[in-house]
């Protein structure tokens, strides 16, 4: 699921083969959007207008589609695997992830690929904008670091962070302040980093996991910044306080879910927070 830049509209996918515009206030579902592919592993709505949205997963491609015309579909085709993540900077321009451990910046109207950043040495799961400046981004994988970039400098990542044991699953900027970003992974981590320190912050923990397939699947800033919500393959929802102790959550929302949490986001008024499920329910919860 993705938030809308008003914080009324969200998109949604799941293994039904439709692609769910839905108004956030009244639950109502405004467009059922009919997908060629069913398994689809990343949705994401243009944050100005919300008139266009993108989806992908295992057909390796981005379609982006004007929800109010879905006949109006443009399919980007260069990913040699499964799309992981797919975010809007403008209407002109999106960025992807995919399981071929690549990042590729679009232009929407061409369908061209402009960028290429290629220095992941795994699948890259997750990626996030910068708040306020459209010329950067942070990417996740699978090889455990996270990546800056500037689209304005190609050749190469900007930094590189460690810090995890295993697949970084999702990765997000603080919303209030656009030099700090958390990570989460299937190690049972949750790591907070600065781009002024060029390393991380802090670390924070304390949710046992029954097996190795478990883990943090992802996070979301709240509006402040102070609290970290993080969705867990347990269905459990846990909420950190980055400033204080962090042996353990500072409150879960137990049995959030009946199965894993596959996502998770706040909205951009900071007032509600989304999950949704393998269960294959969405819940705000404000």
């Amino acid at each position: 699921m993705h938030w809308g830049g008003d914080s009324r509209l969200l998109v949604s996918s799941g293994q039904d083969g439709n692609l769910l515009i839905w108004n956030t206030l009244s639950s109502n579902k405004l467009s059922a959007v009919p997908l060629k592919s069913s398994y689809v592993m990343s949705v994401g709505i243009e944050q100005s207008k919300g008139d266009l949205v993108a989806c992908g997963g295992l057909d390796n491609l981005c379609t982006v589609y004007h929800w109010r015309q879905p006949e109006r579909a443009t399919e980007l085709v260069f990913h040699d695997g499964f799309l992981s993540c797919c975010r809007f900077l403008s209407e002109q321009q999106i960025l992807t992830s995919s399981g071929d451990s690549n990042c590729i910046l679009w232009d929407i109207p061409s369908g061209r690929n402009i960028v290429n950043f290629t220095e992941h040495s795994a699948d890259a799961l997750h990626i996030s904008l910068k708040p306020g400046d459209k010329n950067s981004f942070v990417s996740c994988s699978v090889d455990g670091t996270a990546k800056l970039w500037d689209i304005r400098k190609p050749g190469g990542s900007v930094m590189t962070f460690t810090g995890h044991s295993g697949d970084v699953n999702c990765v997000e900027f603080m919303p209030s302040d656009g030099n700090a970003f958390a990570t989460c992974g299937q190690d049972g981590s949750v790591r907070l980093f600065d781009l002024r320190a060029c390393g991380q912050l802090a670390a924070y923990g304390g949710v046992s996991s029954e097996s190795e397939m478990e883990g943090f699947t992802g996070l979301a800033f709240s509006g402040s910044g102070r609290l970290l919500f993080v969705g867990h393959s347990d269905g459990n929802v846990y909420a950190y306080d980055v400033l204080s102790d962090r042996s353990a959550p500072s409150f879960a929302l137990q049995g959030a879910h009946d199965k894993a949490v596959s996502s998770i986001g706040v909205s951009p008024r900071g007032n509600a927070l989304c999950t949704a499920s393998w269960d294959g329910l969405l819940k705000i919860w404000a």
